[in-house]
């Protein structure tokens, strides 16, 4: 199945850019925290989304794009429409910051929530925001980073190519076999997130074994009780007989 929608894929490169459009994906690693470390792509007017999944609170990945001066300098970044990235609160969302070759940054942060899917993989997403302007010559740096753990796409360009060279990575033919593990593989929560669910089901098992105790006294109770009332009854008929 992977084969078939990885043929599919190619063959979408080859339509004109009116009747289809798809990015040439890259997939990041952890190990590329840091735009230095990250993939360098050589012309950011090619139609590239680069997939990664931030770890823990804070963690980062990064990127590196050229651009020649003039060019149309586009991005967005977008969740997978999948538990957790699309329950989390905006200010818990991943973002971005944009660092032109002159030192000026952008930060690129959630201001919309636009549901779509992606019909040659099969995956769905949520678009977070959008960001045109016009590039000035050198290379732009990207960093994304947020304060939960989630998986986040950051796409860029406009000319639909597949192939085309990309520095500094080593897992550049993963392709779509690729995205679809990104897409398959939340990325684990931290303890924090899962401390508060254990403690609020503690109470709940308290509670029932609470209650089972105290419904075996209560029928522990009756029982005497009723014993009780028996041996009295049997006494007092016993006693009516001997008077007689």
């Amino acid at each position: 199945m992977k084969k078939f929608l990885l043929t599919v894929l190619a063959l979408v490169a080859l339509l004109p850019a009116s009747a289809a459009k798809a990015h040439d994906p890259i997939i990041l690693t952890p190990d590329q925290a840091t735009p230095a470390n990250g993939p360098l792509i050589l012309d950011g007017t090619i139609s590239f989304a680069l997939y990664g999944a931030l770890e823990s609170p804070g963690d980062t990945r990064g990127f590196r794009v050229n651009f020649n001066d003039g060019d149309p300098l586009y991005f967005s970044i977008l969740i997978p429409d999948l538990a957790p990235e699309n329950q989390l609160e905006d200010a818990s969302l991943p973002f971005l910051e944009l660092t032109d070759p002159a030192g000026a940054t952008t930060k690129l942060t959630a201001t919309e929530k636009v549901s779509f899917a992606e019909p040659y993989t099969g995956t769905n997403y949520v678009r977070l925001t959008e960001f045109n302007s016009v590039a000035i010559a050198g290379t732009y740096s990207v960093v994304v980073t947020g304060i939960s753990p989630g998986r986040f796409t950051v796409s860029f360009g406009q000319k639909e190519m597949f192939g085309t060279p990309v520095e500094n990575i080593a897992n550049r033919d993963l392709g779509v076999d690729g995205v679809m593990s990104w897409y398959e593989n939340a990325p684990t929560q931290t303890s924090d997130t899962q401390v508060p669910e254990t403690q609020s089901n503690t109470p709940e098992t308290t509670d029932q074994a609470e209650t089972s105790d105290n419904s075996q006294s209560f029928l522990l109770i009756g029982f005497v009780v009723a014993a009780i009332i028996v041996a009295i009854a049997v006494a007092f008929k016993v006693s009516k007989k001997r008077n007689n």
